[in-house]
Parts: C-alpha cells; structure tokens; sequence
C-alpha cells in the first residue's frame, strides 16, 4: 500500500512539473557575473532545484555519517562497559566463594577438632569404666 502512494504522489508531482514547464517556457536573462544567458525559465528553476536537492543531500549524508560514527562508538563503549561489569561481578563471585570456602573449611576444621576432644573424652571415660 505505501509503494502505490509513493507512486500516485510521485505521478502527480510530476504532472505539476509537466504543467509548470509548459506554463513557464518564456527566456530569462540570467546573469553569472561575467557572462549573461538567455535560458527558458523552467531550465532556471529546474537547475535551482536540482542544485538545491544535492546540497541538501550531500548535508544529509555528512550528518547521517557522523551519526552513524557517533552510534558504533557508542556500541562499541556499552559493549566494553558491560564486558568490565561482567568482569567485575565475576570477580565479586569469585571472591565471595573463596571467603564462603574459607570460612565453610575452619568451620569444618573446628567441629573435626572438637569431635576428636569428644572421641578421646570417650576412650578416657570407657578406660576409667574398665579399671
């Protein structure tokens, strides 16, 4: 549905070009400076506008390009960024395993010992029995 639009306008545009040329088929003097030309009027404002398009789409381009720099140097910081957050939360995690581990084995460390002072209070108390 756009393309049909796109065309019905472009078609109507073009009549409108068509009429203004018949319209406007009088010479003009156009003065450059050094030299003086006698053009239809149409080829004027059909020079003027296709001048005038160019400009407008050699600034189009120019801002277009350096939005689009601008846009893969932001990438490219946000990638680097996430990739030093994912680091830094690795190594928090990883960190925190190694002081969870730490303290898990003197924990450990702690009941073994207490277990073998229980362990050897029994053997006492079962050699005091035997006597």
């Amino acid at each position: 549905m756009k393309k049909q639009g796109r065309l019905i306008t472009i078609l109507i545009l073009a009549l409108i070009v068509v009429v203004f040329a018949v319209l406007n088929v009088d010479p003009v003097a156009i003065n450059f400076g050094f030299t003086t030309v006698d053009w239809p009027l149409i080829i004027v404002i059909v020079v003027s506008l296709l001048i005038g398009a160019i400009i407008t789409f050699l600034a189009a381009t120019g801002s277009s390009l350096s939005q689009r720099k601008a846009q893969k140097q932001w990438t490219k910081e946000k990638a680097d960024l996430e990739q030093g957050q994912e680091a830094k939360i690795k190594a928090a995690v990883e960190a925190e395993q190694v002081k969870q581990k730490a303290t898990y084995d003197k924990l450990l460390a702690d009941k073994e010992a207490e277990l073998h002072e229980m362990n050897a209070k029994m053997k006492q108390l079962m050699q005091s029995k035997e006597v």
